[in-house]
C-alpha cells in the first residue's frame, strides 16, 4: 500500500494529467508497478482518468451534489438515496422529518453546510463548507442496542479513511474517530420508539476533510485535508463510509454484535489509557479496561473498584509511569 500511497500523493498534489513515466522515475518503481497501484487505487473507490498519453488524473469527485451519480453502484445490502442540500440547520433534523413522512430506510441527507449542527449531547457541531455532513435513515426490525451501531459506525468510519487515503484512524470511545490523536470526525445516533419498538433511527456522520476550523478547535481537531496536505474527494469517501456502515449495520441486525466489538477494540485508542469520563453526575477517572458487551466502557479506578459508563465524554489522560 506504501506505493499506491504515493501515487495517491502525487495525483491529488495535481489537478492535471501525470505520466506513469515520470510517476515511476520519481518513486524509483517500474511502469507495471504504477499500472497495478492505480488499479489497486481504483479498487479503494478512487475513479482515475487514464489517457494513452498524457497519463493519470484523479476525476473531480469533490461535489457531492452529484453524489447520487454514483452511491447507486455501490454493492450494499440496503439501497441508498441521496438527498442533497445545499444548506440547512441540521441533516438530523431533515431526516427525522423525511422518515415522520414515510422516506424509505437508507434515505442518506447530505449537506454542502449546516447552520446549526450538532453532536451529542446537544452540543454545537461546527460544520462549514467543505467537509462531509450526513444522516442516514435506518429502519431495522431486530436492533438490542443503539449504542453498539454508534460504536460500529465510528469503526466504519475509521476504515474507510484507512482504506482510502491510508491515513491511521483510530476510535474514541463512544464515537469519535481520531487521527493523530486529533478528533476528525463524529457519530451521533438518535432512535425513535414507539411501544418499545424502534420505529427509525438517524445516523449522523460528521468527517472534517477539506473544511476550515475555527482556532479554538486545532489543539483538539483536525481535517485530512490537513493531514495530507491537499484537498480530498469527498464522494470515494462518502461512498467507502456508506459501503462500511452498511456492512456493519447488517452485522447488528444478523446478531453478529461480538464481531463489531472486537474491531472496535482493535481500533480503539481509549482501551489500556488513563481517562477521566464526565458524565451528567459525576467524574470518574481510572483505567480503560474495555468494553462490555452492550458497548458500556469498563473503568478500573485508583480505589480498584469497577464503573461502567454508558454516557459520557472521556479525557485521555497522561498514563502515570
Amino acid at each position: 500500500m506504501v506505493i499506491e500511497n504515493e501515487i495517491l500523493k502525487i495525483l491529488l498534489m495535481s489537478r492535471d494529467y501525470v505520466s506513469g513515466a515520470s510517476i515511476a522515475k520519481s518513486l524509483g518503481v517500474s511502469r507495471a508497478t504504477v499500472n497495478r497501484a492505480i488499479k489497486r487505487l481504483v479498487s479503494r473507490g478512487f475513479i482515475v482518468d487514464v489517457h494513452p498519453r498524457l497519463g493519470y488524473r484523479l476525476a473531480d469527485l469533490d461535489d457531492i451534489s452529484h453524489a447520487y451519480r454514483y452511491v447507486e453502484f455501490v454493492d450494499t445490502s440496503l439501497r441508498y438515496y441521496i438527498h442533497y442540500l445545499d444548506s440547512c440547520d441540521s441533516t438530523q433534523d431533515v431526516a427525522h422529518a423525511l422518515a415522520s413522512s414515510g422516506a424509505p430506510e437508507g434515505t442518506v441527507v447530505i449537506a454542502e453546510e449546516l447552520r446549526r449542527g450538532r453532536g451529542r449531547m446537544g452540543r454545537q457541531w461546527i460544520a462549514s463548507r467543505g467537509g462531509l455532513w450526513l444522516s442516514i435513515i435506518l429502519k431495522p426490525k431486530h436492533l438490542r442496542n443503539m449504542h453498539l451501531l454508534s460504536l460500529a459506525s465510528s469503526v466504519a468510519v475509521a476504515k474507510a479513511i484507512k482504506s482510502l487515503l491510508g491515513i491511521e484512524a483510530r476510535v474514541k470511545w463512544p464515537n469519535d474517530v481520531l487521527v493523530d490523536e486529533k478528533k476528525v470526525a463524529g457519530i451521533l445516533i438518535e432512535g425513535v420508539l414507539e411501544a418499545d419498538q424502534i420505529r427509525y433511527i438517524v445516523l449522523g456522520v460528521g468527517v472534517n476533510v477539506n473544511n476550515d476550523l475555527p482556532s479554538h478547535l486545532l489543539d483538539t481537531a483536525t481535517t485530512l485535508k490537513s493531514v495530507v496536505g491537499s484537498d480530498i474527494p469527498r464522494i470515494p469517501l462518502l461512498i467507502n463510509i456508506i459501503k462500511n456502515i452498511d456492512i456493519v449495520y447488517a452485522k447488528l441486525r444478523q446478531g453478529e454484535g461480538k464481531e463489531v466489538l472486537d474491531e472496535w477494540r482493535r481500533l480503539s485508542s481509549t482501551i489500556g489509557r488513563r481517562v477521566k469520563v464526565i458524565t451528567f453526575s459525576q467524574e470518574i477517572e481510572g483505567i480503560a479496561e474495555d468494553i462490555e458487551d452492550d458497548g458500556a466502557l469498563r473503568i478500573r479506578t485508583k480505589e480498584n473498584s469497577i464503573s461502567r459508563v454508558y454516557v459520557g465524554d472521556v479525557i485521555h489522560l497522561r498514563n502515570i509511569a
